[in-house]
């Protein structure tokens, strides 16, 4: 590639950083798929156990930023995944694959797991403390919730939240005190995982809120737009495989009740034009009925 070329020009670049810098390159090259992860706050251990879960669906390469930076600059720009170096930053890692890029995105949301705050941590959601009691007796921790926003009050020999209250809104810093009193009441606010930060497949760069989604949701409204669209083919008499049954029986009805309505003397809608003239003519029965003479006692037994 024209890449290994610019970057072995530069002589002062150690081999083994040339070698690391290709690698990236190839893997952007040879891949569907390829993202920038951010991976701050996954403990190492944690780390490693997520690359296994992940191997034989997903690479994962981690290098210094700087490497990763020169490798994904070298990329031409006509190409979107030069994009990504936009978001090379802190702690990251880059990872290739086959799938779809929704399919990445989902596949990496389903390492995440909560864990307590820490002071210092940025709220990734507003974190909500419900009202309702708790298991701990009366004490100083009264004092402690009400110091850091939380409504606390003792009722039945048990601390209690008196209100449901937002004590975080989302991008805010958690106060080492407030992060003490959520891990008390159990309340785990903080998403540990791999965070998918920009992925590129093909010719399209896609950020994470593009590729969240609700499938239940979506799926509805696959299952809508189909109605709908079968709907308007049948008013417009727009023939497909899938309308030209339903087409049929619908023109098969309103011949009917135009044969009906005409008449039109048929053999398939004699029946129906002559109970339709019966109730036409009981209903005129009906109002002659007070009549002297009007009617004859048939008529009569039938509209009594």
């Amino acid at each position: 590639m024209e890449t290994e070329t610019q970057v072995h020009h530069s002589t002062h670049i150690p081999q083994w950083k040339k070698d690391e810098i290709k690698k990236i390159v190839d893997g952007v090259g040879t891949h569907k798929t390829s993202g920038i992860v951010d991976i701050h706050g996954v403990p190492s251990n944690s780390l490693q156990k997520m690359r296994q879960s992940l191997r034989g669906k997903v690479e994962m390469r981690m290098t210094r930023n700087t490497l990763t930076t020169i490798a994904l600059d070298s990329i031409p720009a006509d190409q979107k995944a030069h994009e990504l170096v936009k978001y090379v930053d802190g702690q990251m890692v880059i990872v290739y694959t086959d799938l779809n890029a929704f399919k990445l995105y989902k596949l990496l949301e389903s390492t995440k797991s909560r864990r307590a705050a820490k002071g210092g941590d940025t709220a990734p959601e507003d974190i909500v403390v419900p009202k309702g009691p708790t298991s701990f007796k009366p004490g100083p921790l009264v004092g402690e919730l009400q110091q850091v926003g939380i409504p606390a009050g003792i009722e039945g020999g048990k601390v209690v939240i008196k209100d449901t209250k937002t004590v975080v809104r989302r991008g805010e810093k958690i106060s080492a005190k407030l992060a003490e009193m959520l891990t008390r009441l159990e309340i785990t606010p903080i998403d540990v995982g791999l965070n998918l930060k920009a992925v590129v497949e093909g010719h399209t760069l896609y950020m994470p809120q593009d590729l969240a989604m609700d499938e239940n949701v979506l799926r509805n409204n696959f299952a809508m737009a189909a109605r709908e669209a079968l709907s308007l083919s049948l008013e417009a008499g727009y023939t497909t495989k899938e309308t030209m049954v339903p087409l049929i029986q619908k023109a098969v009805m309103e011949s009917k009740a135009l044969a009906i309505n005409a008449p039109i003397f048929e053999k398939d809608v004699m029946d129906m034009i002559l109970s339709k003239a019966e109730m036409e003519m009981l209903a005129v029965a009906k109002k002659v009925a007070g009549k002297e003479n009007a009617l004859d006692e048939e008529l009569k037994n039938k509209v009594k």
